[in-house]
């Protein structure tokens, strides 16, 4: 996780596109008979913020993100900015959200988002100020609060194992999106047989190995336990397992039987269905990235 607003998690791409930050002071001049006015300090200004992102499909949920942010600005509530690694900035109130769809799938859901947020800084009562969000005492990372009670004092552990989950579920996406691509350039051979057989074994090649990971996330993902996101990541890498499955199976004996026929469009809906699966379980994984937040330090 890059960063926390209030309850919305980010996982951005390249981090802040731009982070821009105003400090100001105030001072009352007072004109005198002669000579130069005198300034008197009247205190300082808010801090405002100002930074823009990018989100994305494949980093997590982009309208549950985007939505968050329009309730938080609704709400008209200061919320408190906290980056992964634990350092709180401050409390904010959302001032202004200015946001660009620059992807939609082709479900007309959103792909990919850009969004400009201003932030104004939240001072409060000064006799009664709003607490820093979730510290904990010791060495804790302040983003240990949101695990629940039973896996705190594992929290080592789970890191390392959810890095795993979550660079295996990452690495297949990547795959999955390498034989969509290979696939097409065998079905665009309409007159070249041998030239489509030929790249549908290696796509055949790349699925397999694509599989072999997936087939190593159940030994992973047990050792999760309860902590959020786990099921559902558990779920949807399942199903995806099995998708692959039968889609390497079918362009296999596709590529053996030596022709090529309607099993190369069967085959090329297969591995858009895992990559559908894949998609829909990037809420999931973006809940359980932002867990890596915590660091091996953070237990």
């Amino acid at each position: 996780m890059f960063a926390q607003l209030g309850d919305v998690r980010f996982e951005l791409l390249n981090s802040f596109v731009n982070l821009e930050e105003t400090h100001a002071a105030t001072f009352a001049k007072h004109d005198v008979l002669k000579g130069r006015p005198r300034l008197q300090a009247m205190g300082n200004d808010l801090t405002e913020l100002r930074f823009g992102i990018k989100l994305h499909w494949k980093l997590g949920d982009v309208d549950a993100a985007y939505k968050g942010l329009i309730a938080a600005k609704e709400a008209l509530q200061a919320v408190s900015l906290v980056y992964g690694s634990g350092r709180f900035v401050g409390w904010f109130v959302i001032e202004r959200l200015t946001s660009r769809t620059t992807q939609m799938d082709g479900n007309g859901r959103t792909a990919a988002r850009e969004l400009d947020i201003e932030l104004t800084e939240f001072v409060g009562d000064p006799n009664n100020p709003l607490p820093t969000p979730a510290v904990l005492l010791g060495k804790q990372n302040p983003l240990m609060a949101m695990l629940p009670e039973s896996v705190r004092g594992k929290a080592s552990p789970l890191v390392e194992n959810v890095q795993k989950a979550v660079k295996v579920y990452r690495t297949v996406e990547k795959e999955v999106g390498e034989v969509q691509h290979l696939i097409q350039a065998a079905k665009e051979l309409k007159n070249d047989p041998v030239g489509a057989l030929q790249i549908v074994g290696d796509v055949v090649g790349v699925a397999d190995g694509a599989l072999g990971k997936l087939n190593g996330l159940p030994e992973i993902t047990e050792k999760l336990g309860d902590l959020s996101g786990a099921a559902e990541f558990a779920m949807q890498a399942a199903q995806a397992t099995h998708q692959l499955g039968d889609a390497v199976g079918g362009l296999r004996a596709g590529v053996e039987g030596g022709t090529v026929g309607s099993w190369l469009d069967n085959g090329s809906n297969a591995v858009d269905a895992v990559a559908e699966t894949l998609s829909n379980g990037a809420m999931a994984v973006q809940t359980l990235t932002a867990f890596i937040a915590t660091r091996k330090d953070g237990a």
